[in-house]
């Protein structure tokens, strides 16, 4: 009933078209650019499957970074800030859609029987602050769609750090080194996929590689809805 009321009075409505119903309504998702070129992170070179070039790949722990659409579109920069900062969960369900779509078109490579998801975690602070990790809410659709396993507790933000997108490329990486820790199992023959919903530099996804490789695991690879 409280539901219903909420709906009455906070209609959804989409993104995009202002159609009442879905926060991305099927019309609006269908035009929303889906990256068919993958490309190294570092130096924008293309490759096959988003993997780091080999003049990049030595200097990594995370091997590359799938991004299914891009921060330009103005509709995917909304859904995302709607998300983080309006604090509406629902949207990231429908975002996690969108990164099935991506990985659908993708080769299959990289995907084995040891894939394991991995939300990148926020501090429990700033969990609490929000109420939900995006990121999780990310993964899980794209985890029941391809029947991947989902951790969602043994990787942790240990050490609470500022807001990335204020910081210059530089200083991003200081910012979260040494500022998450791995408290599971080894895994020693996984292959770990980080979801988040925006890569810019790479330095968060970079600094939790470097702790599931000193985990054992095999490959570790970002997946994202946008780049910044």
């Amino acid at each position: 009933m409280w539901q219903n009321i909420i709906d009455a009075i906070f209609p959804i409505e989409c993104l995009g078209c202002g159609q009442e119903g879905k926060w991305i309504c099927g019309d609006c998702q269908r035009q929303i650019p889906i990256n068919l070129t993958n490309r190294c992170l570092a130096c924008k070179q293309k490759t096959k499957g988003g993997e780091f070039c080999r003049e990049c790949r030595s200097k990594h722990s995370l091997d590359g970074v799938l991004i299914a659409s891009d921060y330009t579109n103005e509709l995917v920069a909304k859904a995302i800030k709607t998300l983080k900062y309006r604090l509406v969960s629902d949207i990231g369900r429908e975002l996690g859609q969108l990164l099935i779509l991506f990985l659908e078109r993708q080769p299959k490579q990289g995907q084995t029987g040891d894939t394991l998801l991995i939300p990148v975690p926020l501090h429990p602070r700033r969990r609490r602050w929000r109420g939900f990790n995006q990121a999780e809410i990310l993964a899980r659709p794209v985890a029941e769609h391809f029947n991947f396993p989902i951790d969602v507790s043994n990787l942790g933000r240990i050490r609470s750090t500022r807001d990335q997108a204020s910081l210059g490329e530089a200083d991003r990486k200081i910012n979260v080194a040494h500022s998450f820790g791995w408290q599971g199992e080894r895994l020693v023959g996984r292959d770990i996929i980080l979801v988040d919903d925006v890569v810019t530099t790479g330095a968060t996804l970079e600094a939790c590689a470097r702790v599931l490789k000193q985990a054992g695991a095999r490959e570790v690879w970002g997946l994202v809805v946008a780049k910044g």
